[in-house]
């Protein structure tokens, strides 16, 4: 209640800007005398004052529609209401004609108003647009006071007018309303209650009514007099409620959001729904499913969620449909058709390396690997590939990719390189990692190497001898023929044998003694050639003729690598 209380000099009540009090209470009408003290005074009032039982009953003041909303103006009388006294604390005041607030001089002391309002006659889902509080002022104390503050609160549990004493009722008291002044004048006043009967209608808090409270003071003996329902002058307290009543006559629509063509065995589900501008709003949601075209069937009734998880077999085609039912009991029809399908796809791809060679010869390789999926399957949306070095942890190489192979790079010499590789399907079945390698290749570099093999002998005393040489091939690779060249006494070399698959052969010195000395080169299959190489002993000297050499020490064995 948060607007002011006023009235004016022709009784009828006066509106001016909201607060945020329950009841703040300030005198619009202009008296030339104030009346006496209780005075029974009575101004007209704009409604009707019978005085029958009827009167009591929730009166429309007014009713109007617009498209599919109605306005509503109706008051409502008081169920109850009654006062108690500090001063006769076992007395009970429910058939008194009069409320009371504030402390009585006259023997009854301290005394509060209690009153209820049944808003029982206006609809739960209504929307309250305004409630004013309107009260009779009849009568005050002392003469020329000043406003008199008043407190309004909740009531947190029931009580019974008939019964109700200061001394056998201690109230529950909820939250403040509003505090306000009551000023000493005789007349009408009103108050904003939009707030809390808004909480009384919905739910959100419940109608135990209110209780008024004045200030107590003995001293001051300040005293406010209201009429109450039992007065049957037709100046009882009556609340006045303004609210909107949607009569929807409309259904909403719901739909299911689109799914992808293939989905995991368990997926979400989404739908929505729209109501028509103006209506009551969405309640609740159906949602049915079919299989592989079947009868339809109840997933999720009168749900107010938009989403859920599904679980499917694998390879069935499921269809999905919903309707909305509004706050208006509008329901919508299923559509005929489905809204969204989707099958399911439970079974996870499978993905491998191709074969590796054994050996790889660059630094440079290319990896290829291919996948599969069932038949009918949703089929492969990407691959991840990982390698290892050397048996260690696995890394990442490609991931989420489409291509199905790709260039390595970085190897390094004499490393064991592993890779393995992994599906995933469009319905997000992933592949579980192989725990080995599905492919590996030794990256192995550089040439071959070859050398003489060293002389029985130093000196030969035969024009004709025995030339023996040997090779190594680099891991992965064999060595398809040599070259070995010779030179005389340290002169220039000369070709002697030029792409020879043997390891041996017989030299003829055709430029008779002296000292001759070999050097050999392999050749691999990879066309890879070796430095020339003879070592220390690769020489031998020639001697047919005399002068004879003889030598003192024989150190073949010392150059024998």
């Amino acid at each position: 209640m948060s607007e002011l209380f006023a009235s004016r000099s022709d009784g009828k009540p006066v509106r001016y800007g909201l607060l945020t009090l329950l009841l703040i209470l300030i005198l619009g009408m202009t008296a030339a005398a104030a009346p006496a003290q209780e005075e029974m005074a009575r101004d007209p009032y704009p409604y009707p004052m019978e005085a029958d039982a009827a009167a009591l009953e929730p009166v429309i003041l007014s009713e109007v529609r617009k498209g599919d909303v109605k306005t509503i103006t109706i008051e409502i009388s008081p169920g109850a209401d009654t006062f108690t006294s500090s001063g006769q604390p076992n007395s009970n005041f429910g058939s008194d004609s009069l409320l009371r607030v504030g402390w009585n001089p006259s023997g009854l002391n301290a005394v509060r108003t209690y009153i209820f309002f049944s808003t029982a006659s206006i609809p739960v889902n209504a929307t309250v647009q305004d409630a004013r509080l309107r009260l009779y002022v009849t009568g005050f104390t002392p003469n020329g006071d000043s406003p008199m503050g008043i407190q309004g609160r909740f009531l947190n549990s029931p009580w019974d007018a008939s019964t109700l004493t200061w001394n056998n009722y201690t109230p529950s008291w909820g939250a403040v309303i509003g505090v306000g002044n009551v000023p000493a004048t005789v007349g009408w006043v009103e108050a904003n209650a939009t707030g809390p009967v808004a909480e009384w209608v919905s739910g959100a808090r419940a109608n135990n009514g209110i209780m008024l409270e004045g200030d107590e003071r003995p001293e001051l003996g300040r005293h406010r007099v209201f009429f109450s329902v039992n007065n049957s002058n037709g100046l009882q307290p009556r609340l006045v409620v303004t609210y909107d009543v949607n009569i929807d006559t409309t259904p909403p629509n719901a739909s299911v959001e689109a799914l992808p063509q293939w989905s995991p065995a368990t997926f979400t589900v989404r739908w929505s729904g729209t109501d028509n501008q103006g209506g009551s709003g969405i309640r609740n949601y159906d949602v049915q499913f079919r299989a592989n075209g079947g009868a339809w069937q109840n997933w999720q009734n009168q749900t107010t969620a938009t989403s859920a998880s599904f679980t499917g077999q694998n390879g069935i085609l499921y269809e999905f449909r919903a309707r909305a039912t509004d706050n208006a009991n509008n329901v919508q029809p299923f559509p005929n058709t489905p809204q969204t399908a989707t099958t399911v796809d439970t079974i996870a791809p499978s993905a491998t390396v191709q074969p590796l060679p054994q050996f790889t010869f660059t630094s440079q390789f290319n990896v290829s690997w291919t996948g599969f999926d069932q038949q009918p399957g949703s089929g492969i949306a990407h691959f991840d590939v990982q390698y290892q070095v050397n048996g260690g942890a696995w890394q990442n190489w490609q991931n989420q990719t489409t291509a199905t192979s790709a260039t390595f790079s970085g190897a390094a010499q004499g490393s064991t390189y592993g890779f393995r590789a992994r599906a995933t399907d469009r319905a997000g079945n992933i592949q579980e990692w192989s725990q080995v390698a599905q492919a590996s290749t030794v990256f192995s570099a550089g040439n071959p190497t070859a050398r003489i093999i060293p002389f029985p002998s130093p000196i030969s005393t035969s024009n004709t001898f025995l030339v023996q040489w040997i090779g190594q091939p680099i891991p992965g690779t064999n060595i398809v023929s040599y070259d070995v060249q010779v030179r005389f006494n340290g002169g220039a070399w000369q070709n002697w044998q030029n792409g020879v698959a043997a390891t041996s052969l017989q030299f003829t010195a055709q430029q008779g003694d002296g000292s001759y000395e070999f050097q050999v080169r392999a050749r691999d299959n990879l066309g890879r050639v070796s430095e020339w190489a003879g070592p220390p002993a690769n020489s031998i000297a020639v001697d047919i003729s005399s002068p004879f050499i003889e030598p003192e020490v024989y150190a073949g064995a010392i150059f024998n690598q």
